[in-house]
């Protein structure tokens, strides 16, 4: 059977911020951007941070695109070419998102982060058995934001992201799962990086579980010399560890990586209950005798299965803090 390829736009494909093609044989969906021009860094200024590459970010306004089916996403993974069509480095990343401003999160009145990656992120594939539900036409946008350490600016660079998804007649259907954050501090409208002083360093913050769900799947972000992540149930007089999650680090310190888990693949996942309080700590040891500005990020990820999926809470308009996230978004990048 040959391979249905086309493209879902009326205007000419380069025009277009987001080029979006379906390839139903391979079940994957073709975003393409740009091509773009990272500027490089100014020699003399600062690192900032000092750090190594989560300082300064060039972030482009949203792109916007629909997305063009009905299904579950699954899977992601990034390619960056320049000019010539060759690799480049992931390290040219600062973060990449897709936002889906058709659904919000869980815990904040803010748009779905559908998906997120940085330059120590590496491609997603879930099971068959679970994913993320996605409807054609819904409202999407892609984030992109660079980190150039190098003084020389890179031209012609196109973005390509290509997400893996289940169709609708996949027997036995799969687990609808959702990403739902916990940060350490508001993120609605906000960055949620913060400076990072010198030593041993924790950072917690309290939430409150609105719906009964199961973790699926669990993994996080931090910044350089973050050391884990960890979510505690506030049970009684003493907390109970739900989950911990470790970064992988170089000799320097440098984040690698955050380990990743799949509890609910092979089994029930990990049992959240509404009313509870869990707290989400992030580990952090600066090692430069100095504070960092911005550098550090507590931010776990969760693929929760909702009891109830109409449990999930609405995207509520009139919703202040909700519309001003929105408004951020929109302004970011310009």
């Amino acid at each position: 059977m040959l391979s249905l390829l086309f493209l879902l736009a009326t205007a000419a494909p380069d025009s277009l911020p987001v080029r979006v093609a379906v390839d139903s044989a391979r079940h994957t969906v073709l975003l393409t951007a740009g091509p773009f021009t990272i500027a490089g860094a100014d020699p003399h200024a600062a690192h900032h941070g000092g750090g190594h590459g989560h300082g300064h970010a060039d972030e482009l306004p949203v792109l916007d695109f629909a997305w063009p089916l009905d299904g579950w996403l699954r899977g992601v993974a990034l390619e960056l070419t320049d000019a010539a069509g060759r690799p480049l480095p992931r390290r040219l990343v600062h973060h990449i998102n897709v936002v889906n401003f058709g659904r919000r999160q869980l815990f904040y009145p803010a748009v779905e982060r559908t998906l997120a990656l940085g330059q120590e992120t590496e491609d997603i594939t879930l099971p068959k058995t679970v994913g993320v539900p996605v409807s054609r036409g819904m409202p999407m946008g892609l984030i992109l934001a660079w980190h150039n350490p190098d003084t020389m600016a890179v031209t012609g660079v196109t973005v390509r992201l290509r997400l893996t998804w289940t169709p609708t007649n996949q027997v036995p259907r799969p687990v609808s799962v959702l990403p739902a954050y916990l940060d350490v501090v508001d993120p609605v409208a906000s960055p949620v990086d913060f400076d990072l002083p010198a030593g041993p360093q924790r950072f917690a913050a309290d939430h409150a579980m609105p719906i009964p769900a199961r973790i699926i799947g669990v993994s996080g972000h931090v910044h350089d010399y973050g050391l884990d992540i960890t979510l505690d149930a506030l049970r009684g007089t003493n907390p109970s560890r739900v989950l911990r999650v470790a970064t992988r680090r170089d000799a320097g310190g440098r984040v690698l990586g955050v380990e990743r888990q799949l509890p609910g693949v092979r089994g029930r996942g990990i049992k959240l209950e509404a009313g509870t309080t869990y707290r989400v700590t992030g580990r952090y040891d600066n090692p430069t005798g100095r504070t960092i500005a911005k550098g550090a990020m507590v931010h776990l990820v969760m693929l929760v299965a909702p009891e109830r999926m109409d449990d999930w809470p609405a995207v509520d308009p009139g919703d202040a803090r909700y519309a001003r996230d929105v408004a951020w978004l929109r302004g970011r990048g310009k």
